[in-house]
């Protein structure tokens, strides 16, 4: 069997670039191929909650989660495919217990403004008016993304993987990877459960098994994992009354560009004030440290933690790992402090999912030194829905020689050293 590119990992990155790759390609020139070991979304991806949102701190990353935006909420339009994109507006949130919260939340707005992004400073009494029920300080500040959402994880792979077939892309699911094959220090194809691929360039895009993925082989990646516990609670039965111009669709579509966005904005994320019986925004927490979001089709809200304590971080993943009560009891906390609306809902379910770090918070993206052809793309927390297609287009841009425009590939060359950074993700925040 042979294929062109060789893309190991089926979450929203290898999709991605399969998608990315495929529209370049001739489908039986030069064929690009997924192979996944389970289903599509099967790891870190199928675990993520899928939020989007472009602030970060980061100018570099926060570009390309601009950039991803505008994919996103044009992408139904453009293709016909729905992944559950729902612009509720993403609300981050920093207070005075703690001080650093307030800083990033200045800081990043500062430099969205020079890139492009709207994002507009809330007060106090604006963002009780955002989330009513919200308890907030009143030096209590926020950054309101009113273009911010999220996608349905799942579906967002399963549709990523579907267009990548339409040009022409293959997915083999169930099978596994037992050698890579190396001549001349250059990949040349791999050894696979169901025979051999003869390819000319490989991608592992393999989420938190990366680095055990590539050990198999003798290639060492700075990688480490994240075991982050999520929370699953019911909605408050105020959210069950539903406002029909919000809900009756799985996805809405906008193009950014469009001379009614912002009434369009204004219909969708609340610009109105927030309505009654609507979702609450997605919150990400900087002063406590979390993130909360409605999955409103399924009749529930996710809660995570933001950022990850030394303890929770690992070599590799335990497929054997179960929820901690302690954890559930924090997240749970955190949530009722923040929105007592959700101090008399039940636990609906607790799972434990794996995200793969860096140790400066920057993603490895690009040809592993040594081996020729050989590519990853990793690293990325839990934010690789928000960059997923800045990434995929950057690497089918490098796989094909051309000049990179989405994103530096200096800044996430994987042969970096990195001298700073405590595997925390709060690079991210």
């Amino acid at each position: 069997m042979k294929a062109k590119v060789l893309i190991i990992g089926g979450g929203v990155v290898g999709t991605s670039i399969a998608l990315h790759a495929a529209r370049q390609l001739d489908a039986l020139k030069a064929p690009v191929v997924i192979l996944e070991r389970g289903q599509l979304g099967g790891g870190s991806s199928g675990g993520s909650g899928g939020i989007l949102r472009q602030h970060y701190g980061d100018s570099v990353v926060a570009s390309m989660a601009r950039d991803s935006m505008r994919e996103y909420s044009t992408f139904e339009g453009r293709t016909g495919r729905g992944v559950g994109f729902r612009r509720t507006g993403v609300l981050t949130l920093g207070g005075p217990s703690n001080p650093d919260s307030l800083r990033k939340i200045h800081e990043a707005i500062e430099g969205h403004n020079k890139i492009g992004i709207e994002t507009v400073l809330l007060d106090a009494e604006q963002i009780r008016a955002r989330v009513p029920g919200i308890e907030v300080h009143d030096d209590a500040i926020a950054a309101w993304e009113s273009q911010g959402g999220y996608v349905d994880a799942e579906l967002c792979v399963r549709e990523f993987a579907a267009l990548a077939r339409t040009s022409g892309a293959v997915t083999r699911l169930g099978v596994a990877i037992t050698d890579l094959i190396v001549e001349d220090g250059r990949i040349v194809g791999a050894e696979t459960t169901e025979g051999r691929y003869d390819c000319d360039q490989i991608v592992v895009v393999t989420g938190a098994w990366m680095r055990s993925f590539l050990e198999r082989f003798g290639i060492h990646v700075p990688v480490r994992v994240a075991r982050v516990q999520q929370l699953f609670v019911g909605l408050p039965s105020d959210e069950e009354e539903v406002d029909s111009r919000v809900h009756d669709r799985d996805s809405y579509v906008v193009d950014l560009e469009d001379p009614l966005e912002q009434a369009a904005d204004m219909l969708y994320s609340g610009d109105d004030e927030h309505a009654p019986g609507s979702e609450h925004p997605v919150i990400v927490d900087l002063e406590y440290g979390f993130y909360v979001r409605c999955e409103f089709a399924r009749r529930r809200t996710r809660v995570a933690p933001i950022a990850y304590d030394q303890e929770h971080i690992f070599d590799g993943p335990d497929p054997d790992a179960k929820p901690d009560p302690e954890l559930a009891r924090w997240a749970r906390e955190q949530l009722c402090r923040r929105l007592p609306m959700y101090a008399d809902q039940p636990v609906l379910e607790q799972i434990v999912s794996w995200f793969p770090l860096t140790q400066d918070g920057r993603a490895l993206i690009g040809p592993v030194p040594g081996y020729e052809g050989l590519y990853v793309a990793g690293g990325f927390a839990d934010h690789g829905f928000k960059l997923a297609p800045s990434v995929g287009e950057g690497m089918a841009q490098m796989l094909g020689g051309e000049p990179v425009s989405s994103f530096d590939p200096e800044y996430f060359a994987p042969g970096r050293v990195p001298s700073e950074g405590d595997w925390s993700g709060d690079a991210y925040l």
